[in-house]
């Protein structure tokens, strides 16, 4: 039996999504869960990996179990053993053939950040703070150039080894909403650090650091050289993955 969960988690306590020795994960977390809950080891298996310090509101895994068990149970099953960093929303079984990553045809990434003079406490493990003074439409417009089937080779992390850097980004855009900023971007599929990079070039366009003629040229370089700008990690939000069109 194939069980697919949504997971939303608070990633300012856990070294990401990935299993690493001697370290906590959201994978480790909730592979521990479903051991306390049936009393199976099994493989859980994301869509893809958030790096340490990264949120999820619509993180989805998969896992096999040996035996027909209701799927909906594992929602207050796995949240009574799981931390309170980490909630299960939704879990329902699946046929064989569904894969949480080779599946996946789409994913919206969020970035939220917040306009104050300095940062303040609250937000400070879930937001970037940026200066009141900055030009939100600059960034809005600069967001946009990102849309389209592109080589996005400049906004790729060193450390990487994937050889196609060619990604098509459905939409792009930068609003306020509420207390925050936010870059959301949908596509079908990310490069290493690709949307923090993306967000780093952003607040230097809104800064007035860089005009939207510099994000063209960076673009269009596909060198990573060119951008070498990485928002942290505390305001990066995995907000959905899209399973089909």
């Amino acid at each position: 039996m194939r069980v697919k969960i949504t997971v939303e988690y608070d990633g300012s306590d856990f070294c990401g999504w990935q299993v690493q020795p001697a370290k906590k994960s959201i994978q480790g977390e909730i592979t521990q869960a479903i051991k306390a809950m049936i009393g199976e080891d099994v493989v859980v298996v994301g869509s893809g990996r958030t790096d340490a310090g990264v949120h999820a509101f619509g993180q989805v895994a998969h896992f096999d179990i040996s035996r027909d068990f209701p799927a909906c149970k594992f929602v207050s099953g796995l949240n009574y053993y799981l931390p309170k960093t980490i909630r299960i929303i939704d879990a329902e079984e699946v046929s064989a053939d569904f894969h949480a990553r080779f599946s996946a045809k789409r994913k919206t990434y969020i970035y939220r950040m917040y306009l104050a003079e300095r940062e303040g406490a609250v937000y400070r493990n879930f937001a970037l703070n940026i200066q009141p003074d900055t030009d939100i439409q600059a960034m809005d417009a600069a967001a946009r150039l990102f849309v389209g089937k592109k080589d996005f080779r400049s906004f790729m992390a060193s450390g990487s080894d994937v050889v196609n850097t060619e990604r098509e980004v459905f939409t792009a855009s930068v609003e306020v909403k509420g207390d925050f900023v936010e870059f959301t971007v949908t596509a079908d599929g990310f490069l290493y650090n690709m949307v923090r990079i993306m967000t780093a070039l952003l607040v230097k366009v809104g800064a007035k650091e860089l005009s939207l003629s510099d994000v063209r040229n960076i673009i269009e370089a596909k060198d990573r050289n060119t951008a070498k700008f990485l928002a942290p990690a505390k305001g990066l939000y995995l907000s959905k993955v899209i399973y089909s069109r």
